[in-house]
């Protein structure tokens, strides 16, 4: 009889946990799911900054069906915006906005303006606020925009019915060279930690419709500050030292003649050729394997004596691209978003320890170091194509 109550007490405890365990749920149609957020300079107020964060909410009758029905017209996004000195007052204030309960777990992009992350410090403040708050995703994709960040949430394209979800579509898109690895709320949060420079993509309106991937803005890591942007054959020559990203075409004089590449694979490699702290010596070695995408020029590109031609044309152009990027970051910027900083602590670490805290920051050892490119290229063989016999041409 006594183990028969035990059983029944003990059974009635572990239907009593299972059935308390939804206590707390709101159901789906209860919620409302951001799925972007933009943060903008407000101006100043008694001293303190102020902030402007704008929330995207989804808007489910918008979206329609999966099998391609519904929407009937309506917008699929509703931006909720608010201004104050704390952004999670903020956010309490834009939740009383909306007429559901608001839900952080599906942001797919943070927008952060220009203006506020060339603000001393405020970036990284801004950034702890995403990795502190619960729930919130380590995934959730960073951009930095020129201009309003908010304005950035009110695009509306033919192919993405939210704007958020265009945006971070962008991010995703790498078919070019000036274009860099997506960057998350966990890689800037590993980046605050070791205090260590960093790029974030930047986005700018290039139509009313239309945003345009503007290239790389470089962070300080000590400061958590915006120092410029990498565009363009910068942006390139980047991403050809780092060894990512090795795709898109490069343009070259092949005498006097242009010629597009496509890259189509390509890496690098880094070497430490001299450990004195007051003069490092760096040795990049960059190979490159493309093929010939376009040419106008009266060169036959079959020929082996001419392909030497179009790989010199080619070595010469990323040697350049790679010696001018180099330049501007460690001279002209002192900060680095070369990763050299990780090569020391892997393969030098003695030496890394000694100087870390005067690496791109103090006493500065980047910027007083050396940097050599090597560059190695190969043409593929171009393949088949449609050409004009020129006359006395051997078969």
């Amino acid at each position: 009889m006594r183990n028969r109550k035990f059983s029944v007490v003990l059974t009635s405890t572990f239907l009593l946990v299972i059935l308390a365990g939804c206590w707390d749920d709101v159901e789906v149609e209860d919620r409302a799911f951001i799925s972007g957020v933009a943060v903008d300079l407000a101006g100043e107020q008694g001293g303190n900054t102020r902030f402007e964060m704008t929330n995207q909410l989804i808007v489910p009758a918008g979206i329609g069906t999966p099998s391609g029905g519904g929407g009937g017209g309506e917008k699929a996004f509703r931006n909720l915006s608010q201004t104050g000195e704390s952004l999670y007052e903020i956010n309490s204030a834009i939740s009383k906005q909306a007429n559901r309960k608001t839900n952080i777990e599906h942001i797919e992009i943070a927008i952060i303006s220009k203006d506020l992350a060339k603000e001393k410090g405020l970036f990284a403040d801004i950034m702890d606020v995403f990795i502190r708050q619960e729930n919130m995703r380590r995934g959730i994709l960073m951009a930095i925009s020129d201009g309003k960040a908010k304005d950035f949430l009110d695009l509306e394209t033919e192919h993405a019915k939210v704007p958020a979800q265009y945006v971070s579509e962008l991010m995703e898109n790498r078919q070019v060279a000036e274009t860099t690895e997506p960057i998350r709320v966990g890689d800037i949060q590993e980046d605050l930690l070791m205090n260590r420079s960093y790029i974030i993509p930047q986005i700018a309106m290039y139509a009313d419709n239309s945003i345009n991937y503007e290239g790389l803005a470089v962070f300080q890591g000590h400061t958590s500050q915006l120092v410029d942007t990498l565009k363009g054959d910068e942006a390139k020559g980047l991403n050809l030292i780092i060894g990512e990203n090795q795709q898109g075409s490069i343009t070259a004089d092949v005498e006097g003649d242009q010629a597009t590449f496509l890259i189509k694979k390509g890496g690098s490699k880094l070497k430490l050729k001299n450990k004195s702290k007051e003069n490092l010596e760096f040795q990049v070695d960059i190979e490159i394997n493309a093929s010939i995408a376009e040419y106008f020029g009266s060169l036959d590109f079959y020929k082996k004596e001419n392909r030497d031609k179009f790989e010199k044309a080619l070595e010469d152009k990323v040697k350049k691209l790679a010696e001018d990027a180099s330049k501007k970051i460690k001279d002209d910027l002192q900060v680095d978003v070369l990763t050299f900083d990780k090569y020391l602590r892997m393969h030098h670490y003695k030496l890394w320890k000694e100087i870390e805290g005067d690496w791109d920051y103090g006493e500065n050892y980047f910027a007083k170091s050396n940097i050599k490119i090597n560059v190695k290229t190969t043409i593929q063989e171009p393949g088949n194509s449609i050409r004009m016999k020129k006359e006395g041409e051997d078969q």
